[in-house]
């Protein structure tokens, strides 16, 4: 995606050179500025700016917000159900260790960090430059404990661009599944761990284009995540319809015939 937004690119404070060097090539990559940290001015703060940390990952900060990567829910998830084999994602896209999947809405990838671990590749489309930029460095450069997650983080390619330019561009066929996990309409605002993103994450909603692309890019299975009350349901068919009455989540199935 071409960016025209020119970013500030710094480290964190008193960094050492592999910061600095890391830094300003990122700059030079993205056609975006280097500054030194001791020189960051408010105005820097206020319109954004990429911190390279001395574990070389990257975090988006503003005014508003601190972006980070962290796997977050994906350990908890993945423990639950090696435990009990019962998650609503993994069952909905029918994992298999030699499926693919396109992930529409990544996000900070924590849904297909938990997803690569029982397929055999996804890939991710992210709109948003920071959250892109903070995930690709992160899946690259995170310190991972658990051996799953060093292996599922290799299994995961990610695609700055919005995914209804990607949609009109993949050939029939091209992945076993394809999930969509759009910013809901009717958000849970409390204590929700996507509060931090909300100001950047993209709101677009998912047309009948997009829905008919969807159908044809898959060659298994399309799953798209949305709450009970969102408008998706009334304007889309599916074959199947799974989730939790608690947390009001449901994914919807498209089984390809």
């Amino acid at each position: 995606m071409t960016h025209s937004i020119k970013w500030i690119f710094t480290t964190s404070h008193k960094p050492n050179k592999e910061q600095i060097d890391k830094a300003y090539k990122l700059s030079k990559e993205y056609k975006s500025k280097y500054r030194n940290r001791r020189h960051i001015r408010d105005i820097d703060k206020e319109n954004g700016m990429f911190i390279v940390e001395r574990d070389f990952t990257v975090k988006f900060a503003d005014k508003n917000s601190e972006i980070f990567y962290h796997p977050s829910i994906s350990k908890i998830r993945y423990n639950n159900y090696e435990s009990s084999e019962n998650d609503y994602l993994i069952k909905t896209i029918d994992a298999t260790p030699e499926a693919t999947v396109l992930d529409l809405t990544m996000g900070l990838g924590s849904e297909a960090l938990f997803m690569a671990n029982y397929v055999k590749e996804v890939t991710g489309v992210e709109a948003s430059f920071p959250l892109y930029l903070v995930v690709k460095e992160g899946l690259n450069n995170y310190n991972f404990k658990q051996e799953w997650m060093k292996k599922a983080s290799k299994k995961i390619k990610i695609i700055n661009d919005n995914y209804k330019n990607i949609l009109m561009n993949i050939e029939d066929n091209s992945y076993d599944v394809v999930y969509c996990d759009p910013m809901f309409e009717n958000p849970q605002m409390k204590s929700s761990p996507l509060n931090s993103i909300r100001q950047l994450a993209v709101y677009d909603k998912i047309s009948q284009e997009d829905f008919e692309h969807m159908v044809r890019i898959a060659k298994k299975r399309v799953v798209i995540k949305a709450r009970e009350n969102d408008s998706l349901w009334d304007k889309f068919t599916f074959d199947e319809k799974v989730g939790s009455k608690n947390s009001g989540v449901y994914f919807g199935v498209i089984k390809i015939k």
